[in-house]
């Protein structure tokens, strides 16, 4: 081969390089480097999705509160309505501002709670906790206060049986012990020792539950609030004072039951208080048979409920013989008297 022949094969190589690379190895370089992009591209978009699901479930988990916090406001119908009516009107700030304050008092109520003060005592004593909230902001020791108020109720009370003048030496002596003893503290161990009674739950037409004339039919509303208010409050009470049993009290007004039918209690009461009838199957021929249907119809709901299931549900019938008052009646309210057609509900321990 000649000298002329190698020297153009030599210029039409070098004519296909390129940075001293050929065509496939630039080619394979473009694709390395399209590689190397898309996968940039693809991690910076699974950062985006992974902080995307992160938000996502941060404002699930916030939803899931709140939608929790609602629905224990739906099932209290009093403060539905009293949110639902001072919503109308107005402005979106005064609703953040309430739902605000709304939060912050469920937190204070729950830190109170878990260090021992009841939720009773925080309704029925505001009061008295606002004022000795006053006295520690004021540096006086609410301990001293409390000694002080023992001593005084115990002398107070031998006052009124005996002059103080007339006091011997071991009287007084035993009335300063009396006074320290009231004030100690109780033993965590006893202090659901059952000396004091449950409070009554008293579903009247007072709170909007009540039945019909001669009815022991329960209503749509008189039905979720025992499913829900009630049995909260059931549940409160047995752990506040030790008890497990539940006693459902129905009473009546004085009007006469007409009975279309003889009753049939005393041949259907069993099938019904072991299940195999509802309440729908009893018939009545006086106040006392309809103020105890009315008991069997609340007992046998709240016997639906699994929370419930520990406890001893006995249904009772006092018909029209005690009035809202608490008192034997005189019989003299023979009208429609809707806040008598009421169920009580008592709470005990089991002997």
């Amino acid at each position: 081969m000649s000298q002329t022949s190698i020297g153009r094969q030599s210029a039409s190589y070098r004519q296909g390089l390129v940075l001293g690379l050929t065509m496939a190895e630039i080619m394979l370089l473009l694709v390395f480097c399209l590689l190397i992009a898309v996968g940039v591209a693809l991690s910076n978009e699974r950062a985006q999705r992974d902080a995307a699901l992160a938000q996502l479930k941060r404002v699930e988990t916030a939803a899931a509160s709140n939608a929790t916090i609602v629905d224990a406001i739906r099932r209290n119908s009093r403060l539905a309505q009293l949110i639902d009516r001072n919503a109308r009107g107005t402005s979106q700030h005064d609703i953040d501002e309430f739902w605000r304050k709304l939060v912050e008092s469920n937190d204070v109520v729950t830190r109170m709670e878990r260090e021992g003060v009841p939720l009773a005592a925080l309704r029925e004593d505001g009061t008295t906790i606002a004022k000795l909230q006053e006295l520690i902001a004021e540096g006086i020791n609410p301990d001293k206060v409390a000694r002080a108020m023992a001593l005084a109720s115990a002398v107070e009370a031998s006052a009124a049986s005996k002059g103080l003048g007339r006091l011997t030496p071991p009287e007084a002596a035993a009335l300063l012990e009396k006074g320290i003893a009231a004030n100690r503290a109780p033993d965590p161990a006893s202090r659901k020792s059952g000396h004091n009674w449950p409070p009554i739950i008293n579903l009247s037409e007072a709170g909007g539950y009540f039945f019909a004339t001669g009815s022991a039919e329960l209503t749509p509303d008189f039905t979720a609030a025992l499913r829900t208010v009630v049995v909260d409050r059931l549940l409160q009470i047995a752990d506040e004072f030790d008890v497990d049993v539940i006693e459902v009290i129905g009473h009546t007004d004085e009007q006469p039951v007409v009975a279309n039918r003889p009753s049939n209690l005393d041949r259907t009461l069993a099938s019904v208080t072991q299940g195999f009838n509802g309440t729908d199957a009893l018939q009545w021929g006086d106040n006392a048979g309809l103020g105890l249907a009315r008991a069997l119809a609340v007992v046998e709901l709240l016997s639906t409920d699994p929370r419930l299931r520990n406890f001893r549900i006995l249904p009772l019938s006092a018909a029209q013989l005690i009035g809202i008052d608490g008192r034997i009646t005189r019989f003299d309210g023979h009208g429609d008297v809707q806040e008598r057609r009421r169920i009580e509900i008592r709470m005990r321990k089991s002997t």
